[in-house]
C-alpha cells in the first residue's frame, strides 16, 4: 500500500458472466494499489484502510466539536462577568439620579479577548441576549421600543446562560460518543494487526 487517495469498486460480480451487477466506487483516503482500485488488498488491509478512515473523519469531528465547546465556554464565562457587573447597576444609576443606562455606549470589562474592547450592545446581540433594536436598559419609568426593563433584561441573560449550559452537556455526551466510536476503530485496527500476525507466524512455523 502507497499513501495517496483512490477510488475502489465494490459492486458485485455475476457469477455466469463475470460482469459486475452494479457500479458503486468508494473512496479510502491513504490507500492505492498498482491498479488503482482495492482488489488487490487482503480482507485485513482492506479493514484496516476503512477503520482508518473512519477514525480520520470521527477525528476532524471531534476537533470542530471541542472548537464549538469551547466557544460556548468562553460565552458562558464572558456572561457571568457581565451579569456580576449588571447587577450593580440600579444602585449605580440611582445615585446619579438615572432610570437607565446606554448600552450603546457602555463598555464590557471582562478577560475574555473575544468581547474585551466591545459594547454591551455588540457583546450582548453576538450573545443573542438582545436584539439589534435594542440599545437602553431602563431601571424605573415606561420604555419605549429601544429599552428593555431591568429585571427582563437579567432574565433574558440567566435565559441564555441556561441555554448555553444545556449545550454544553449535550455536547459533552456526543463528544464522548464519537470519542468512543474513533477508539473502537482504533481497536478493531490493532485486532486486526494482532490477527495478522498470529497468522503469518503460523504460516512461518509451518513452513
Amino acid at each position: 500500500m502507497a499513501v495517496n487517495t483512490v477510488e475502489f469498486d465494490l459492486s458485485m460480480a455475476s457469477p455466469d458472466t463475470g460482469r459486475y451487477l452494479t457500479a458503486n466506487v468508494y473512496t479510502v483516503a491513504g490507500v492505492t494499489n498498482t491498479d488503482g482500485s482495492l482488489r488487490e488488498l487482503s480482507i485485513g488491509q482492506l479493514v484496516m484502510a476503512i477503520c482508518l478512515q473512519r477514525a480520520s473523519k470521527l477525528e476532524t469531528n471531534i476537533i470542530a466539536l471541542m472548537e464549538d465547546m469551547n466557544s460556548t465556554s468562553a460565552q458562558l464565562e464572558a456572561m457571568t462577568e457581565i451579569e456580576t457587573e449588571i447587577v450593580k447597576w440600579p444602585d449605580e444609576l440611582k445615585a446619579a439620579g438615572s432610570r437607565y443606562r446606554s448600552l450603546a455606549t457602555y463598555y464590557v470589562s471582562t478577560s475574555n479577548a473575544a468581547y474585551s474592547g466591545v459594547t454591551f450592545k455588540e457583546a450582548l446581540e453576538d450573545m443573542g441576549v438582545i436584539s439589534n433594536a435594542i440599545s437602553f436598559v431602563r431601571i424605573s419609568g415606561d420604555p419605549d421600543s429601544n429599552d428593555i426593563m431591568y429585571d427582563d433584561f437579567i432574565s433574558q441573560l440567566e435565559a441564555k446562560m441556561d441555554e448555553k449550559n444545556s449545550f454544553s452537556q449535550q455536547k459533552m455526551i456526543e463528544l464522548q460518543s464519537l470519542t468512543n466510536k474513533r477508539d473502537q476503530s482504533y481497536d478493531m485496527i490493532s485486532n486486526v494487526l494482532k490477527s495478522l500476525n498470529t497468522t503469518m507466524t503460523g504460516i512461518v512455523n509451518n513452513t
